[in-house]
């Protein structure tokens, strides 16, 4: 009886500690974290673009790459910047990646 009690004790505590190790591990499936930081990249080139094309810094013109080029950097600086982050953070920074890309827009 003493036997079974601690196995059952010990089997507990292994699955708690595997759902727990899971649960910090685990952030979402590859193929979303690619997705959303893709979109996370197009929306901060196109407020970009919105916000400072055709401006004057340092005497000069400020022009942008082509977007291909561009997006590409932006894609892999939010795939690094967005490593650790859980998909509910991720999300809010999209709202309000939107959010300022409305107000770009609006104030030309």
């Amino acid at each position: 009886m003493k036997n079974r009690n601690i196995a059952l004790m010990s089997s507990l505590a292994l699955a708690a500690g595997g759902y727990g190790l899971y649960r910090w591990t685990y952030r979402m499936p590859l193929k979303d974290y690619t997705r959303y930081a893709l979109y996370m990249a197009v929306l901060d080139d196109e407020i970009c673009r919105n916000e400072l094309e055709g401006m004057q810094m340092d005497g000069g013109k400020i022009v942008f790459p082509e977007k291909s080029r561009s997006l590409q950097y932006r894609y892999h600086l939010f795939l690094q910047l967005n490593r650790k982050k859980s998909r509910k953070k991720i999300q809010q920074e999209i709202l309000e990646l939107k959010q300022r890309l409305r107000e770009s827009r609006e104030n030309p």
